[in-house]
């Protein structure tokens, strides 16, 4: 998750950067720590701060494709 933080931050050019994350695959507390990441703004700098990251598991990323598309 370190290593996908980052690069969102740092090699991702958009401004808006979604990530989607289902399944039981992942590391005890790997979860916990990005979406923690994400809300201190985590090693971010000045050129880098206004990024917005959102992090969905599968049903609230339907939740809001359906929101926003279904208009």
């Amino acid at each position: 998750m370190p290593y996908l933080y980052l690069n969102a931050i740092e090699a991702m050019p958009e401004n808006t950067v979604m990530i989607l994350i289902d399944g039981k695959g992942w590391k005890h507390g790997a979860i916990e720590w990005l979406k923690k990441s994400v809300k201190q703004n985590k090693y971010s700098t000045e050129e880098n701060k206004n990024e917005e990251i959102i992090i969905y598991n599968l049903v609230e990323f339907y939740t809001w494709a359906n929101a926003t598309f279904n208009k």
